[in-house]
Order: structure tokens, then sequence, then C-alpha cells
């Protein structure tokens, strides 16, 4: 007789996938494995419950193998509309083409519209670009926001923890879905300016890369 593990209705069969690709595992490996993965751990839950399933017939065989293949075909389309929807974190300075200036320009419009989430990318770009203009970063297009807050944090250490700061925040507005209020836009920007007043303890001939 086929063991009941192996014989889910469809909803427990949906239910099944479902809690197993909610696993924070999953996002490691590919959806392929992470179902033959699940396939197996539920054959061998079935073989410890059944004396001899090697007996079995060849159609619980050919059962199984549907079963497998209707989940991968059901959860495959959900699984390529999340991730074209998520987006990973990539770099600060998206358009080298625009100048430290420009982005506080940008920075100051933000703020006076209210959308201070606008105000702390752009502000924050603007350290970057004007770190990079003054050879304090290597390679400023390529670098995540918290590469730049390390780099810059070892031409300007004592401002290393407002850099890490701004980093984080940048990270959660641009890539975390999360909100920025006024003081936020305006920390930001008063870091962009403290920084670029004041002089890098580090040789400005020597570039300060990232991590």
């Amino acid at each position: 007789m086929l063991p009941r593990v192996l014989e889910p209705t469809p909803g427990q069969a949906r239910s099944w996938l479902e809690e197993e690709l909610r696993s924070a595992t999953y996002h490691q490996t590919s959806l392929l494995d992470r179902v033959l993965t699940w396939v197996q751990d539920r054959l061998a839950d079935a073989a410890s419950s059944s004396a001899d399933l090697r007996g079995a017939p060849t159609a619980v065989t050919v059962v199984v193998a549907l079963l497998v293949v209707g989940l991968i075909a059901w959860v495959l389309p959900r699984v390529r509309r999340e991730r074209s929807t998520r987006r990973p974190e990539g770099t600060v300075l998206e358009d080298p083409r625009v100048t430290a200036t420009q982005y506080r320009e940008r920075a100051g419009e933000a703020r006076r519209a209210g959308r201070h989430a606008d105000a702390v990318l752009d502000s924050y770009r603007a350290i970057a670009r004007e770190m990079s203009d003054r050879t304090l970063l290597d390679d400023a297009p390529g670098l995540t926001a918290h590469e730049v807050s390390v780099a810059v944090g070892r031409a300007f250490p004592v401002r290393s923890g407002e850099l890490s700061r701004a980093a984080d925040l940048f990270d959660t507005v641009r890539y975390g879905g999360g909100a920025a209020g006024l003081q936020d836009a305006e920390d930001v920007a008063e870091l962009d300016a403290a920084l670029a007043r004041s002089r890098p303890v580090a040789d400005p001939t020597a570039p300060v890369g990232g991590t």
C-alpha cells in the first residue's frame, strides 16, 4: 500500500512547497536543488514509515514524478515574478555624468518638496562624487554605499560613524523600501557639507579604495 506521506492532496502539496520555499536558505541555492532536496526528504520520510518501499509498483514512481513536475511548474512562475521585483543592492553612483554640485541641487529641491528619501540618496551621492573628484575614492562608480563609507572613513576617521549611518540609511531607503524624515535628509546633507570643507588625514595623492 502507498504510504500516506506520498499521497498529499493538491492543497497539502502546495502548502508543503510554500513552507519549504519560505526558508531563508532557499535564496542561497537554485530552485531545482531545493525542490529535489525537498522530494528526497519526503521519500526518506516515506521509507521510514514503510517496511519495503522498493516493492511499490512502477506506477507509484510515475505518480511521484508527475507530482514533482507539477509542483515545479506551479512554483516557477511565482519565483520568476518575485525575482523580477526584487532589486539587489547596487552602486551609489548610477550615472557618473552627474556632478556633486548637481546632486546637491537635486537634494535641496527634494528637501524643499518634502521628498526626504530622495534628498538622502542625492546627498549621499554628492559625497561619493565629491570624494571621487578629490581622488579620495578609487573606482567610485563601482562602489556600494557601504564601500564608500569605509573608504571615505579612512580619509576622515572622525566622520566614520556618521558615514556608516548614512550608508545604512542609503541602503534602507534605496533597496529596503524604508522611509526617511527631514532630520535624516538634513543630517546627510550636513555630513556632505562637512566633508567638502574638511581636509583628509590621508595623503590625497594616495587614493583610498573600497573594501
